[in-house]
């Protein structure tokens, strides 16, 4: 069963400049879990098409339809409807239910069909194991209203768009699986990577009862400071020639300075806060004049060393986190062609020429959602470091899932995962690391008890690049929020060609995987969590 959803979610395509909103892996232990919470034991009490005629106020229901079951999908009463003014949403009730609730969230700017069918693989493989299933748009079609356009001249699609539209999809899931089997929801968990990341984090921070559980993966946290840093990258990119040809040269230079200092080679760097790779002095410089594929010219030098940097003020202020040494290397994309891409492929630089979709990303936003009012005209050449950030008040109110006080949503009980690959090009790793050191601040020595950060190294964005990026986090949130059991480690592999073809132990951090040193370093028995050297 795994295998088969394995090779579907390979063989989908992305949706154009978005993230997967899930990880690959999830319920591949459900098997293993001491609570054999697959055990369906509830069962309905009523008539699908009879859930058509449950309303309120702003919810209506536009469909309630039984799904036979097939061979490879459990029976359930699909039920779609609407939220005022725009909230599409679907609840999925499978004829086994195993009193648990799993919502899974959006990538990019939302906005995707409750069809697509990605999102019906993930939809399917929660209740194979027993699960009532909820997503939403987030109130707006991207068929009609594309990136961030929604948002011109709409505060409520904003809202919607920001938190409202998940928290209002949860209370109706809730209230339709208590009408359907006569029992309320026992626990209910969180799912989603990059928008869903966001989206999960906001849920603990605004909504801190609405889940039981959250796995957040590769959050954009701060939402707003990450539009201005993809300014920043243009700005940095503009009229150099940096190249992907280029990029693997740096890939190469990087990895031969920083693969080994974890003490082993192995095609992975496991912390890029450690590399000391130096653009302008590890890799060939062009000759006055002169350009090529294997050098870099002083502009070009100086790009990746802003790139790296981050947003810092002419006066030395730094305003946002830069990009982590390693994600240039070229590893697995999930784009659907099966093709193998450097990291900086299309989020940094577009390989055909192309805007990058860091530059669609932060155009959209400048233009819809930056400013309170729409600005079709932005050009971010003109951009300012200084002035522009502070008028963005109002929008990072909305956005921005930064508060690192989680204390109603421990109160509640709450578990929380997050996860993000060490070389993430979309989302930067350090924004993760930044939240998670705070939180803990603000929230005590404590803050292992129900809140934990997994860093991946050599993972892209959500999933791919060069990592052991599969896992089964659904498993691991279960286990620690109904058994009690805090995840010391979680498992992961990488597969190639359908094959496994390395292990590794995933750790809390700050703990890294030491190697043991004797053994494969493909194998994750030789690897346990330790502190960082």
């Amino acid at each position: 069963m795994l295998r088969s959803l394995v090779c579907l979610l390979l063989g989908v395509a992305l949706i154009p400049g978005a993230a997967w909103p899930q990880s690959a892996g999830n319920f591949s232990e459900a098997a293993q879990s001491p609570d054999r919470y697959t055990y369906a034991g509830a069962h309905p009490r009523r008539d699908c098409r009879s859930m058509r005629t449950i309303a309120s106020g702003d919810m209506t229901i536009t469909a309630a339809d039984e799904v036979p079951a097939t061979a490879d999908a459990p029976g359930f009463c699909r039920v779609t409807g609407m939220i005022a003014p725009e909230v599409q949403f679907e609840v999925d009730l499978p004829g086994d239910w195993n009193r648990r609730f799993y919502m899974f969230g959006n990538g990019g700017y939302a906005g995707e069909s409750l069809d697509a069918p990605q999102r019906r693989a993930v939809s399917l493989a929660a209740m194979r194991s027993g699960f009532l299933t909820a997503q939403t748009n987030t109130g707006h079609d991207a068929q009609r209203e594309p990136l961030g356009s929604f948002a011109a001249g709409s505060l409520a699609k904003t809202i919607d768009y920001a938190f409202r539209a998940v928290h209002v999809t949860v209370l109706a899931a809730k209230r339709l699986a208590a009408a359907y089997y006569g029992r309320e929801v026992a626990f209910s968990y969180w799912d989603a990577c990059s928008t869903g990341g966001r989206q999960g984090l906001m849920s603990a921070q605004r909504f801190p009862d609405d889940f039981d559980g959250i796995l957040a993966g590769a959050p954009v946290r701060d939402f707003v400071d990450t539009m201005i840093n993809y300014v920043w990258n243009a700005k940095a990119l503009d009229g150099v020639g940096l190249t992907i040809a280029k990029i693997k040269a740096v890939a190469a230079a990087t990895y031969a300075r920083c693969d080994a200092k974890d003490g082993i080679k192995d095609g992975l760097i496991q912390d890029p806060r450690a590399c000391d790779f130096d653009p302008g002095r590890d890799i060939a410089q062009c000759p006055a004049g002169q350009d090529g594929d294997a050098c870099l010219t002083s502009p070009q030098a100086q790009a990746l060393g802003k790139i790296y940097a981050g947003i810092t003020l002419e006066d030395g202020t730094k305003l946002f986190f830069g990009w982590p040494k390693g994600a240039e290397v070229v590893g697995s994309s999930f784009d659907g062609s099966g093709r193998e891409l450097s990291g900086w492929a299309f989020w940094i630089i577009d390989p055909d020429g192309k805007p990058s979709r860091q530059t669609q990303y932060m155009t959209t936003f400048m233009q819809n959602l930056a400013f309170g009012h729409a600005d079709p005209g932005f050009d971010w050449h003109k951009f300012d470091f200084t002035k522009d950030p502070p008028r963005m008040t109002p929008i990072r109110q909305l956005l921005n899932a930064d508060d690192p006080d989680l204390t109603a949503f421990r109160r509640h009980g709450g578990k929380l995962i997050m996860y993000h690959g060490w070389a993430d090009t979309a989302l930067t790793p350090f924004m993760s690391v930044d939240y998670y050191e705070r939180a803990v601040a603000a929230n005590g020595p404590g803050t292992p008890d129900f809140f934990r950060l997994f860093m991946i190294p050599g993972m892209a964005h959500c999933r791919g690049g060069v990592a052991t990026d599969r896992f089964d986090g659904m498993s691991a949130i279960v286990n620690w929020v109904e058994n009690g059991l805090a995840p010391d480690s979680i498992k992961a592999w990488r597969a190639e060609d359908g094959k496994v073809t390395r292990t590794r132990p995933l750790c809390p951090y700050p703990q890294v995987a030491a190697y043991s040193g004797s053994g494969s370093t493909d194998a994750a028995a030789n690897f346990a969590c330790k502190a960082p050297n």
